[in-house]
């Protein structure tokens, strides 16, 4: 396979390795090709839920508190000097929805870009030294967040005179330490935190599985061994009929929180154990025809979810209201529940940040605190939109509060689950250029698994030669 076909596939898919089945987002290469996802109707009050004390995030993991992040002289006489907020985003109206219900008072203007063009047109509006044109506030997709948040067109939250204790310690800490540049300095906060986990089919998990309980259930995906030996078993019990993913493509960003080492150190490409065993993993899914390679996004990848051809879906909790799940006239509503995988993974998300041409620091501090850390908006976020936020507490509340239990999932409330691995989640590992990386390093893979490179050597050699095509070692 030549560089340039591993580049191309690399540049098409750099939006919509993260962008498409991102927490909160539904944006694809063809946005109008897919539907709006529908989320649980509000059935909550937005006060603090009563709880069951089950669930202790304390037993899980430690997180990370303000003293472990290099705090600049926080902003004491914060003032705007214009009078609208110009705001940068992408074809989505999920961010103007927030800044209209939790920070009414704010004016703003929404400049918006397709998905596909957004990067783009970011770079050059912040390079261009025009202020004019440059936004005050703008939000990135965890594909790409990294890059502006070690950049130099984004500032401290300090500047804005937004003290770390303010939220560090409520906030998950993968997105907190995803949120600095390389001098540890926070420049952006998110309000959704956007742990993984897999979506099964409890019809079909009784039928091959034996068992349709969460906890019996994840030992058939408790390491990718074990997931393998399932996609076997299934496929062969059931005569191939049923695959345990609806394409291999599904496992990619779950596969990617195995990863423990930087992908790239002072310029040399590091390729960790894991990553080499990927290779197998994906030729083997597709060599023995483990899933129905209908590619991700498309009518045959739904269709699975609706048919009970397929068993698993990997996610967020947005990847359970994308497919529908959650709908009462789909097929298969009611027999879903959620389990966790062999690896602690997050997917999507979205990062509020200022740019050093930001003028209205006021009004976008109103933005990021009543957004991502206001304790009662967020609250309410969970109770009537179903979003899995970026607050320990809320989550944990959550978590222990029986009426969140969903009959889309029969009966199963989703957020111990959820909680679980995003206490455990560590993206220490991931630096600016993972996006790029990361796609290249999956359209390497793919050309290994249909045929199209004689061998993995070959398939890591294509994979290093675009990264230096693209300055990345």
């Amino acid at each position: 396979m030549k560089k340039s076909k591993i580049e191309a596939l690399a540049l098409t898919m750099i939006m919509t390795v993260s962008v498409a089945c991102g927490c909160g987002k539904t944006d694809v290469t063809e946005p109008s090709a897919t539907p709006e996802p529908s989320k649980p109707e509000a059935s909550l009050p937005a006060s603090e839920p009563e709880t069951d004390e089950t669930v202790d995030p304390t037993e899980t993991t430690e997180q990370v508190t303000a003293e472990d992040f290099n705090e600049l002289t926080v902003a004491t006489d914060v003032t705007d000097e214009d009078d609208t907020v110009v705001i940068y985003g992408w074809n989505d109206d999920e961010f103007e929805y927030l800044l209209d219900t939790y920070a009414p008072d704010v004016d703003y203007d929404m400049v918006l870009s397709e998905s596909t063009a957004y990067t783009a047109k970011l770079d050059a509006v912040l390079a261009s030294g025009d202020k004019n044109v440059a936004p005050d506030l703008f939000i990135c997709e965890a594909a790409y967040a990294k890059k502006y948040l070690a950049s130099e067109y984004t500032i401290p939250v300090n500047d804005l005179g937004i003290a770390y204790d303010e939220f560090v310690d409520t906030m998950f800490s993968y997105t907190t330490v995803w949120a600095t540049d390389s001098d540890n300095v926070i420049k952006g906060v998110t309000w959704e935190a956007c742990p993984g986990g897999v979506w099964y089919n409890t019809e079909l998990a009784q039928q091959y599985l034996g068992t349709s309980d969460p906890g019996e259930v994840g030992q058939y995906f408790e390491t990718w061994d074990a997931f393998m030996q399932t996609a076997n078993d299934v496929n062969n019990a059931s005569g191939g009929t049923v695959k345990v993913i609806a394409d291999p493509e599904d496992i990619f960003i779950p596969y990617l929180g195995s990863r423990t080492e930087k992908w790239v150190t002072d310029g040399a490409l590091t390729f960790e154990p894991a990553m080499e065993e990927y290779f197998d993993i994906s030729k083997e899914l597709y060599t023995n025809d483990l899933t129905f390679t209908t590619g991700q996004w498309t009518d045959g990848w739904y269709g699975g979810a609706e048919d009970g051809s397929v068993l698993t879906y990997w996610g967020p909790v947005e990847t359970a209201y994308l497919l529908g799940l959650n709908d009462e006239d789909n097929p298969t509503y009611g027999n879903w529940a959620l389990t966790s995988g062999p690896s602690d993974y997050y997917w999507g998300g979205t990062w509020i940040m200022a740019s050093k041409y930001c003028d209205t620091k006021a009004s976008c501090a109103a933005i990021m605190r009543n957004i991502a850390i206001d304790k009662t908006n967020l609250t309410d976020m969970v109770a009537t939109g179903g979003v899995f936020v970026n607050n320990v507490d809320v989550m944990t509340s959550a978590a222990n509060n029986s009426e969140y239990s969903y009959e889309f999932l029969g009966g199963q409330n989703p957020y111990p689950v959820l909680l679980d691995t995003a206490l455990k989640i560590d993206n220490s590992e991931i630096g600016e250029d993972d996006a790029l990386i990361n796609s290249a390093f999956e359209a390497a893979v793919k050309a290994y698994s249909e045929g199209k490179v004689d061998s993995i050597d070959d398939a890591k050699a294509d994979f290093e030669a675009t990264l230096k095509d693209f300055g990345i070692v």
